[in-house]
């Protein structure tokens, strides 16, 4: 398999696991002959043709470099749906939308002309392995299971199985930042209202 094809079949693979997550659904057994199209009828639906070019295609369009840390929790999320193992617990899954938040919060301003500083370019050098080492180093001391998967991510900045060279790419993508935004912020609201709730009092300053 040439390189070009291989990051392709990588490139399609996030998408591909979404789609499947998304036809599976939430029941915890689902039948053997449910699991078996949902994978099918997910590989027919990226080959749709649209305006000359496959759905596959125009997903890549936005999302050209899925991150092994996406890859992976989306792999993990399918796996859990299929065979309803608990592979990651809730405070793992919490870790990994705490980390994207930050590594979106560091990277992405940027390109929305918030800051001057360009974060890009530690993704060339050796400051984003380093940092991410501690990272995972901080998550496996501590039992939490998404420093596994930040593991295979800084194993990919080594490896590259995706088209870019630059090492945030192994960790983080524009859609996992959106949805570890999104639940972050979920988490927040949800904390807040849960001490409300419990300290009534304070909140009226009794």
């Amino acid at each position: 398999m040439s390189t070009a094809s291989s990051h392709s079949l990588y490139a399609a693979l996030a998408p591909w696991m979404a789609l499947s997550i998304l036809f599976v659904g939430r029941n915890p057994s689902p039948a053997l002959l449910r699991i078996v199209a949902s994978l099918f009828v997910s590989s027919i639906v990226l080959l749709i043709p649209v305006r000359g070019f496959l759905l596959c295609r125009w997903i890549a369009l936005l999302g050209p470099n899925p991150s092994i840390t996406l890859t992976a929790l989306l792999a993990i999320a399918l796996l859990t749906r299929i065979r309803g193992l608990e592979l990651l617990r809730s405070q793992d899954w919490q870790a990994a939308w705490i980390f994207g938040s930050i590594a979106a919060l560091i990277l992405y301003p940027m390109g929305l002309g918030l800051t001057s500083m360009d974060s890009y370019t530690w993704g060339w050098g050796l400051i984003l392995p380093i940092a991410t080492t501690g990272v995972v180093t901080i998550l496996l001391l501590s039992g939490n299971r998404f420093g596994i998967i930040l593991l295979l991510s800084l194993f990919g900045m080594l490896l590259s199985p995706m088209e870019s060279s630059n090492k945030w790419d192994s960790l983080i993508d524009p859609f996992y930042a959106i949805f570890s935004l999104i639940a972050a912020i979920v988490l927040l609201v949800r904390k807040f209202t849960f001490a409300a709730l419990a300290n009534p009092n304070e909140i009226g300053g009794a």
